[in-house]
């Protein structure tokens, strides 16, 4: 896939507007909507400048945007945002939901290059909620591996221009069905909590 297929669901903008997003989501002097709308403008528009300022914000005071910034990276489903997240999930002085997100964003992300990385945070990282979410991670690349998929292609079959974190589950109409998998969860979460 060469450089301008990478960008084709993105959301087009001036590099003016582009620079007023990624100026306002770095300024700490700016009101925390402001600097989430400017996060959620740069998640759809992709390439190198979005992508930079998202990086940034990671890092950013707010945990709360830090998170989010993360989240939008693994959206984006850009693979030269992979150092920086693997950077986000390596570094315990930054808050658990930051490192969480940045797991989730490799998983969204798709490629089997991340599994390494994802596996040693899932035995390593001192928060139960980065583990988790790691294991979800890695069974969505198994998942697409044994699809044949790489992931990059995800946000094509939703209507929502969304990744969603975890595995789908497979498609079923029976309400018995539907039943049987809910009360399979439930019996899967008492057992992992006993």
């Amino acid at each position: 896939m060469d450089s301008t297929d990478k960008f084709t669901n993105a959301f087009k903008s001036s590099p003016e507007m582009e620079k007023f997003l990624c100026d306002r989501l770095v300024d700490p002097t700016q009101p925390i909507s402001e600097r989430f709308r400017a996060l959620f403008s740069l998640r759809n528009l992709k390439g190198p400048g979005p992508r930079d300022a998202l990086i940034r914000a990671t890092k950013d005071s707010s945990n709360l945007l830090a998170h989010e910034a993360a989240f939008a990276l693994g959206q984006m489903q850009d693979a030269e945002a992979i150092p920086a997240l693997e950077a986000v999930l390596n570094d315990f002085s930054l808050h658990p939901i930051v490192r969480h997100e940045a797991a989730e964003a490799l998983g969204a992300i798709g490629l089997e290059s991340n599994i390494p990385l994802l596996k040693n945070s899932l035995v390593s990282d001192p928060a139960q909620e980065v583990r988790e979410t790691c294991e979800l991670a890695l069974e969505r690349i198994e998942k697409l591996k044994a699809s044949g998929s790489d992931g990059s292609s995800m946000t094509e079959r939703s209507p929502f221009m969304s990744v969603d974190p975890a595995a789908p589950a497979s498609s079923c109409s029976s309400v018995d069905m539907l039943r049987f998998v809910s009360a399979m969860c439930l019996t899967h979460c008492f057992k992992c909590h006993d």
